[in-house]
């Protein structure tokens, strides 16, 4: 926490000029965030959203009622912080942590909806002390660091809260039931927390109508996204990189009742693949294996050899993710890794539109 202590302390402590509501959890931050942050824009107020990682390029996480931070902003920016980074060496996401502080400050945001980049007690968008933090789920991930028990890592998120802050963990079904952009009721039951944590905020000035109508356009992209091509469904991106979400997405394949996929897969070494894998087996015909760029990278080797243990069919993707979209006459199945979703959206979006925001866009790497 001293980097960005004093980093934005140099900056002249931008994070102290707006609300902001944290956003802690093993799965489900991000589609939480972006659901809160539109219902609150939806209300009238100037609205600002952090979240992490990026699918193709970093100004994905920073955001103004929907609007990503130019080009230009996030430029100058960044060598601002350079320049104020003296006596500090800061890491990536404390870089652009202190951006989002300092873009939401100049941009007058009223409420920032700051989703924590892992964990929460030393997370350094702590340092904003929301009066509210919500818990979207608590599962087995990062135990390396955050701890080999629910019970630890649930400690470990739940330490971003300042004392005397507002912690919301539960959903109370809305009727009738909500609608999103995103397949599957756990984006449901994420989208009535957002529901919660905006009621608890906007207090009397909370409008029902206002808040269906915003939460029915959202779409997180990446989980659970279904693109379709003249009608047909043809491919499903979902970043699934742990059981529990794997999970979650074979439960959504089964309420869609969409089985036997040829799945492009990919997956880092620190993640638990055998179980993930084992999760979606009963909705894979195929696994196409492939190694994306990062240095945790699993090899294509490893992964065939993980699904010969599962007894999936498995052999190396031929060709590109691009072609084998196009091409297959089912639909394909794109997991494991957020990285590879980006991947992927980054070479079809111009294929489908419901990608078109990523057009223009050039790849940064994470």
């Amino acid at each position: 926490m001293h980097n960005i202590k004093a980093l934005c302390k140099a900056l002249g402590k931008p994070q102290k000029s707006f609300k902001s509501i944290h956003i802690v959890g093993t799965n489900g931050k991000g589609s939480t965030a972006l659901y809160l942050a539109n219902i609150l824009q939806a209300h009238g107020i100037k609205t600002g959203l952090f979240t992490s990682p990026h699918l193709v390029n970093l100004r994905e996480r920073i955001k103004i009622d929907g609007k990503m931070i130019p080009q230009k902003d996030i430029d100058s920016i960044l060598m601002r912080i350079e320049k104020a980074a003296k006596t500090v060496k800061p890491s990536y996401f404390e870089t652009l942590t202190a951006a989002a502080f300092l873009w939401f400050k100049e941009q007058k945001v009223q409420v920032a909806v700051l989703e924590a980049g892992l964990g929460g007690r030393l997370d350094c968008t702590k340092i904003a002390e929301g009066d509210i933090v919500a818990l979207t789920s608590i599962g087995l991930d990062h135990t390396e660091i955050l701890g080999n028990t629910k019970e630890k890592i649930l400690r470990e998120k739940l330490g971003i809260a300042k004392k005397g802050a507002i912690i919301i963990t539960k959903r109370k079904r809305v009727s009738p039931p909500i609608a999103v952009g995103n397949y599957g009721k756990i984006y449901v039951r994420n989208a009535e927390l957002s529901w919660e944590v905006a009621k608890r905020f906007l207090a009397s000035d909370f409008n029902e109508n206002l808040a269906r109508a915003a939460l029915k356009k959202s779409l997180w992209h990446g989980r659970m996204q279904m693109l379709f091509k003249n009608g047909n469904l043809k491919t499903i991106l979902d970043g699934a990189h742990n059981p529990a979400a794997a999970k979650e997405l074979a439960k959504c394949l089964r309420e869609k009742n969409i089985n036997s996929l040829p799945c492009i897969f990919a997956s880092l070494t620190d993640k638990d693949t055998f179980n993930v894998l084992k999760a979606l087996k009963p909705h894979i015909s195929i696994c196409y294996p492939v190694q994306i760029e990062n240095s945790r990278a699993r090899s294509v080797e490893e992964l065939c050899e993980i699904c010969k243990k599962l007894k999936i069919k498995a052999e190396p993707l031929a060709g590109s993710i691009k072609n084998c979209v196009l091409k297959s006459k089912s639909p394909v199945l794109i997991t494991g890794s957020l990285y590879l979703v980006g991947k992927a959206i980054f070479v079809l979006r111009g294929e489908f539109g419901e990608l078109a925001e990523f057009r223009g866009l050039k790849e940064t790497a994470d």
